[in-house]
């Protein structure tokens, strides 16, 4: 997404209608891993158990989790995920979407319910 020409010390900001845009606020979360990860669990909540994915996946606590999403403050330095945990994370997501595809196949190939 492009920016209307609105400038201070020679750095384009977003206009009001562009910060109000979801879209627009989405297309530059996503630029970034922090945001990115922010947005889908966002537009994940309810249906991705973040305590059992941090348990599972992590072998952390769900505020460990928790903390690293929103970028909480901890020990006075902003929480905030290491590469490899951004691959270990997306590697999760991975697994998750393949066990979904499985069982809509397996639910897809079942025979139907006896009357």
């Amino acid at each position: 997404m492009e920016t209307k020409k609105n400038t201070t010390a020679g750095i384009e900001k977003p206009t009001f209608e562009q910060i109000c845009d979801p879209k627009f606020r989405r297309a530059q979360n996503i630029t970034i891993k922090s945001g990115a990860v922010f947005v889908a669990f966002n537009e994940l909540k309810g249906l991705i158990n973040n305590a059992a994915l941090s348990r599972q996946y992590f072998k952390r606590s769900p505020s460990w989790l928790t903390q690293r999403i929103n970028g909480n403050i901890v020990f006075d330095k902003k929480a905030g995920f290491r590469p490899s945990e951004y691959h270990q994370l997306s590697e999760a997501f991975r697994d998750i979407a393949r066990r979904l595809n499985n069982y809509a196949d397996e639910i897809d190939a079942a025979d139907p319910d006896p009357e």
